[in-house]
């Protein structure tokens, strides 16, 4: 079964979003530094993996969409530069919609 190439350029870019959005959730004490004490944020609030989840629903139609778009860009450079840009424009799409997600709950 083959898959469309639209389609793997959109998974390509729906992929590339959700690693940094889990690397960025992990890791968000370190990247804000002005923020003392993380265990503050993860308290009454829902869990940890559901704040993951809901980052990963709120970026995927922009990480989808930036896929698509990225693999329009180098149309010279054949497919494995044209599943990079997709990446890297799903990536630039979702991560506003995701940093919003995680900052809204962090802050609960």
């Amino acid at each position: 079964m083959k898959i469309p190439r639209a389609l793997s350029f959109a998974l390509a870019g729906w992929v590339a979003c959700v690693i940094v959005i889990v690397a960025v959730g992990l890791f968000w004490p370190t990247i804000f530094p002005a923020i003392i004490r993380p265990e503050h944020y993860y308290g009454d609030g829902p869990e940890f993996l559901s704040i993951l989840g809901l980052a990963i629903i709120f970026g995927t139609p922009a990480a989808l969409v930036g896929g698509v778009i990225g693999s329009r860009v180098p149309k010279e450079g054949g497919q494995t530069e044209q599943l990079i840009m997709a990446g890297i424009f799903g990536v630039i799409f979702a991560l506003p919609f995701a940093c919003m997600g995680l900052w809204f709950f962090t802050g609960w």
